[in-house]
C-alpha cells in the first residue's frame, strides 16, 4: 500500500512541477524560480523510483512466501 501512495504522490507532483516548468520555459528565462522546479522534478522522480523499488521488494517477498 505504501508504494501505490509513494507513487500517486510522484505523479501528481511531477504533472505539477512539470507544467509549471514548461510555463516558466516559455518566458525564456532561467533563475532561482526554474531551479526551484527542476528541485520539484527531481523529487517526484525520486519518489516514483522509490515507490516501484517498494512494489518489486513486496512483490518478490510475496512470491517468496507462496513457495515456502
Amino acid at each position: 500500500m505504501k508504494h501505490h501512495v509513494m507513487i500517486s504522490l510522484g505523479l501528481l507532483m511531477a504533472a505539477i512541477f512539470g507544467f509549471r516548468l514548461a510555463n516558466a520555459l516559455l518566458a525564456l528565462e532561467f533563475g532561482f524560480h526554474e531551479l526551484y522546479l527542476l528541485g520539484g522534478l527531481g523529487i517526484a522522480g525520486w519518489l516514483i523510483m522509490g515507490g516501484l523499488n517498494e512494489r518489486r521488494a513486496s512483490k518478490t517477498s510475496r512470491k517468496q512466501n507462496f513457495r515456502d
